[in-house]
């Protein structure tokens, strides 16, 4: 019986060898999912993170001035979102290495749009935003899309494995996407805005809750008689002066600095009836109004209420006849101005927005 044992013994001594390797080879593969894939996801984790940020410093640098440009809503800086975005792209790395490339796109986001069904290039899987030319409006928003590869020459190669060698795999290919896109804070108001932003016009607080959401809107004319309830009268923001260059400078550049909620605005004394040919070259334009209590006193600081959107139609007459004409705009966005709180401020159809990511 012994020697039936041994023989047995001996027979299966091959069957042991043989589960042994298979054993090796089934070890190795863990090893290679827990160590290679391991390896793969860290990559491509800081993939994605750099993709992120890269997306978000690109649509907070969509809100900074256009040189010249009063309206915001018009007028996002689209270089300089895609150069941000391209700048902190370089200060992230993956797999140990800098980041030096990525396809980077400012444009426009529908916010219709799911991240899923969003147009996709068919080669590279890019998300597509639509032409920088699109009117921006309640759904139509402006974005930057940063999508990284890390791939044959480009960010130093592909991710290279260990362990998966063994099962044939040498490398991979990760890649990741963000978009970032300016997001209105609707019906929130404005709380303070960036230089360049208002017209010099302070304007009364029951003219503008009457008016700001006529539809159709109700065009109006900020005239030359003095202390006109309707309409308003010239504001040098927060400058002591009482000169027509003065204000001229003004029409010009905006406000000089940024305005908060609060802050004191100054009213002018006189009619400056001269000025307002001088508002010819903003028709066409919208900027903000800054609004202030019905019963502002002349030649003083009156505190600063809220801000309401006006469009200039026409400007024009002289003397007692001279004014600016145009009409109160709902819907608009200032790109670079801060909302108001979340209980709310005072709101006329202004908002101020905030970059966000697209999820």
């Amino acid at each position: 019986m012994f020697k039936k044992l041994a023989k047995l013994t001996a027979e299966t001594s091959g069957a042991v060898a043989l589960i042994t390797a298979i054993a090796l080879v089934v070890i190795c593969g863990a090893a290679a999912l827990t160590i290679d894939l391991g390896h793969l996801t860290s990559a491509k984790n800081e993939l994605q993170i750099a993709s992120e940020a890269s997306a978000l410093a690109g649509a907070r640098a969509l809100c900074t001035q256009v040189p010249g440009a009063l309206a915001f809503v018009d007028n996002p800086n689209w270089v300089s979102g895609g150069d941000k975005a391209n700048d902190i792209l370089k200060k992230n790395s993956a797999d140990g290495v800098l980041l030096a490339n990525a396809d980077i796109q400012a444009g426009v986001w529908n916010l219709n749009w799911h991240w899923s069904t969003a147009p996709r290039d068919s080669t590279t899987g890019a998300i597509q935003l639509l032409p920088q030319s699109t009117t921006l409006d309640a759904t139509h928003i402006p974005a930057v899309r940063v999508k990284i590869d890390k791939n044959a020459g480009v960010n130093s190669g592909k991710v290279q494995f260990s362990f998966a060698r063994v099962m044939g795999i040498a490398d991979a290919s990760p890649s990741a996407q963000a978009v970032a896109a300016v997001f209105p804070r609707k019906g929130k108001g404005i709380k303070s805005v960036p230089a360049q932003s208002c017209l010099p016009f302070a304007t009364p607080l029951t003219w503008v809750t009457q008016h700001w959401n006529d539809d159709p809107p109700t065009s109006f004319r900020i005239g030359s008689v003095y202390h006109a309830a309707d309409g308003g009268e010239w504001t040098t923001f927060q400058i002591l002066a009482n000169k027509v260059p003065a204000i001229q400078a003004l029409i010009e550049n905006g406000n000089p600095t940024p305005l908060n909620v609060g802050d004191p605005t100054y009213i002018q004394p006189g009619t400056e009836s001269v000025l307002y040919r001088d508002m010819r070259a903003d028709i066409g334009k919208i900027g903000l109004l800054p609004i202030v209590k019905d019963d502002f006193a002349e030649h003083a600081f009156t505190p600063l209420l809220a801000f309401v959107a006006f469009k200039v139609e026409d400007s024009g007459g002289s003397g007692n006849s001279a004014y600016v004409q145009g009409h109160f705009v709902k819907g608009y966005v200032d790109y670079d101005g801060t909302p108001g709180k979340p209980d709310g401020s005072l709101y006329f159809g202004a908002d101020a927005a905030t970059p966000a990511l697209v999820r």
